[in-house]
C-alpha cells in the first residue's frame, strides 16, 4: 500500500471513507471571541458528532451555560483552560481531558497570557454546530451577549 501526502481537505467518496483534514485546515467560525476550526461536522458524521479545534485568546470564553442535548469533551492541546461548574473549577493543561455531560452547567475560559487550543468533540453536535455558525453569521467578531443568549436558546444552549 502506498502512502500519499494530502495538503487539502479530502472529502470522502462515500459515508464509509475516511475524512482527512490537514493541520490548519477547516472552516473557521468566530464564536464569542474564540475561533472554531471545524474539522468534521455533524452532517459529515451522520449526526453522530462534530469535532472542532478551538483557539481561545487570553481572557476569553463563554459564560456559564448548559446544552440540552449535546455532550462535549475537551482535550487541551496548548495553554491552560479553566473549566467552571457549580461545584468549583478545574484547570486544564496540555494533555488533560474534560468531559462535560449534557444538562450540566459549565463555562470555560482562558485565564492565561497566551492563546489556548483544544480539540472539542460534541455529540451529537447538531444544535451546537448550528448555533456556532448562526452566531458567526449574525455577529462576526462582535460579542453581544443578548444576541448570543437568544440564538443559543433556539439551539438548545441556555446561558445563565
Amino acid at each position: 500500500m502506498q502512502t500519499q501526502t494530502i495538503d487539502r481537505i479530502a472529502p470522502p467518496q462515500s459515508n464509509k471513507d475516511p475524512i482527512f483534514v490537514p493541520k490548519g485546515m477547516g472552516e473557521r467560525v468566530r464564536v464569542l471571541g474564540s475561533t472554531h476550526i471545524n474539522k468534521v461536522s455533524p452532517e459529515q458524521t451522520g449526526g453522530a458528532f462534530s469535532a472542532i479545534e478551538i483557539v481561545i485568546p487570553p481572557g476569553m470564553g463563554p459564560p456559564m451555560h448548559t446544552h440540552a442535548n449535546d455532550c462535549e469533551f475537551f482535550y487541551v492541546l496548548e495553554g491552560e483552560i479553566t473549566f467552571s461548574h457549580p461545584g468549583g473549577s478545574l484547570k486544564g493543561r496540555p494533555g488533560d481531558f474534560v468531559f462535560l455531560p449534557n444538562g450540566g452547567h459549565h463555562a470555560f475560559r482562558n485565564d492565561g497570557d497566551v492563546d489556548a487550543r483544544a480539540l472539542i468533540v460534541i455529540s451529537p453536535g447538531v444544535e451546537a454546530h448550528h448555533f456556532f455558525k448562526e452566531l458567526d453569521r449574525t455577529l462576526g467578531d462582535e460579542i453581544v451577549p443578548e444576541v448570543a443568549f437568544e440564538l443559543g436558546g433556539k439551539n438548545g444552549i441556555y446561558f445563565d
